[in-house]
């Protein structure tokens, strides 16, 4: 069970490891609890920045999800903590056009955008040249999963 997060903890000015869960091997997850009055100081404050240097030294990699540019600067602020910012779209939802100033938003205002990923892509609505997936099946006759790579060409 997932105790209070990173808000109360950058709050308090430490943080517990118990607020820590390990969900798998090699996997830990930190939520960030109750949103705090003012998510935007928090984020852009000083106990924010040593949680940040701290994930740094202790983890191999730390991935953080922030909501959308156009909600809120979240994502802005973190991301000028990291190493990179990867930019999630989803098609559909948001095009070329406005994927590319939130592109440029973030690169203007120093960021390191490391590339964009599609979300809930679906390769049977896309013309067949240059994606890559990986389909997963479940067999009624065995509980083993058959993992499979397959280029889409």
């Amino acid at each position: 069970m997932l105790h209070q997060g990173a808000a109360q903890g950058a709050i308090s000015q430490r943080l517990d490891a118990k607020r820590i869960a390990q969900v798998m091997d090699n996997l830990y997850v930190l939520t960030c609890g109750v949103v705090p009055p003012s998510p935007a100081s928090l984020i852009d404050s000083k106990p924010m920045a040593r949680l940040m240097e701290s994930f740094a030294t202790n983890y191999d990699f730390v991935i953080i999800d922030a909501p959308s540019l156009t909600v809120a600067a979240d994502a802005a602020t973190l991301g000028q903590m990291a190493d990179g910012v990867l930019l999630v779209v989803r098609p559909g939802v948001v095009d070329s056009v406005n994927a590319t100033i939130a592109r440029d938003l973030l690169e203007k205002s120093g960021q390191n955008v490391l590339g964009l990923v599609g979300n809930a892509v679906l390769p049977k609505n896309l013309s067949l040249s240059h994606y890559y997936f990986t389909e997963e099946y479940n067999t009624q006759e065995s509980d083993t999963i058959d993992k499979s790579a397959r280029t889409v060409r």
